[in-house]
């Protein structure tokens, strides 16, 4: 799960207060974090990114996502068709 070993020290000392809390400083500013301890106490906080649930097919469907990557590449290297506006079809019902 740890995907690099190199820890750099940024505090050498830092105290939680009477709640619990512990102050990162800036450099955790505005993120969201897992929180994993070990057995004998280290804390290793990993960064994480939050995304709404009515994305998270995606991730959980590994043809799609595979699907879904292979789509980025090919517009990334300029493999594009252009099949010009579908501004025609905007307002057509849908039946379901």
């Amino acid at each position: 799960m740890i995907e690099n070993q190199d820890f750099q020290i940024v505090k050498d000392t830092a105290k939680t207060d009477d709640k619990g809390r512990l102050t990162l400083g800036t450099l955790a500013k505005a993120k969201s974090y897992r929180v994993l301890i070990n057995k004998v106490g280290q804390i290793l906080l990993d960064p994480i990114v939050n995304i709404p649930e009515r994305e998270l097919w995606i991730w959980q469907n590994s043809v799609a996502r595979s699907s879904l990557e292979v789509g980025i590449k090919q517009a990334s290297s300029g493999e594009l068709h252009d099949l010009g506006s579908f501004a025609q079809y905007a307002d057509l019902e849908i039946d379901e």
